[in-house]
């Protein structure tokens, strides 16, 4: 369940390597200073989020869907470099999550996201596209139903992964959407572990200095 996580943080130690620092400056009038990406930069996003599992809702797999607010904070670890599509740099995100089970049961799902993320820049496209995957840790009280098998105890562990796409309406401002996969465990720490399977779709704004 790793494998996310491990494909976004080699592609972005790889790209670091090979481009670190190495800028393209654009012309005048573009409407992503590459500045704002430059390593050290920040980024700010809050998002309103909806997951849903994919199980056959069965009594011991049953469908659990929730809603979320996340805030996340981020820093540009090198400044975009690089040539052709793959002209970019990678970010490393904390996020909080906080929301609940819409269907399903159990009610609340709080938590937190370590995320590393790769951003593709063309200096003269307002659109950004990225993939990024997390891994973090989440309390819930799903564990409480019964006779559920998914959720096994009062914190989890997450793994995630996403596309997703920025549109820039100004310089530092933009509008994102992004989709993904979302898997909640307790690594066999509990008797029930079953596990939680998530299709996950999130909007949001960005603010960048």
């Amino acid at each position: 369940m790793l494998k996310p996580f491990l494909a976004v943080l080699t592609l972005c130690l790889l790209m670091a390597s090979s481009h670190g620092g190495t800028e393209v400056n654009p012309p005048s009038g573009d409407a992503v200073p590459p500045s704002l990406f430059d390593k050290g930069r920040h980024e700010m996003q809050l998002g309103l989020g909806y997951n849903f599992s994919t199980a056959s809702n069965a009594p011991l797999r049953p469908r659990v869907a929730d809603l979320n607010a996340a805030l996340r904070y981020g820093w540009m670890l090198n400044s975009p470099g690089g040539t052709g599509f793959l002209r970019g740099n990678c970010e490393f995100i904390v996020e909080a999550v906080a929301g609940g089970a819409t269907d399903g049961p159990g009610g609340v799902i709080i938590g937190g996201t370590l995320i590393f993320r790769y951003n593709f820049i063309q200096p003269s496209s307002r659109w950004i596209p990225y993939v990024q995957a997390g891994i973090g840790a989440v309390y819930n009280d799903i564990y409480r139903q019964h006779p559920q098998r998914v959720i096994g105890q009062s914190v989890e562990f997450t793994v995630q992964g996403e596309i997703g796409l920025r549109y820039q309406l100004n310089p530092h401002t933009a509008l994102y959407a992004e989709a993904g996969y979302r898997h909640i465990s307790n690594a066999g720490l509990a008797d029930r572990n079953y596990g939680l399977n998530s299709l996950a779709v999130q909007v949001g704004m960005s603010w960048l200095w």
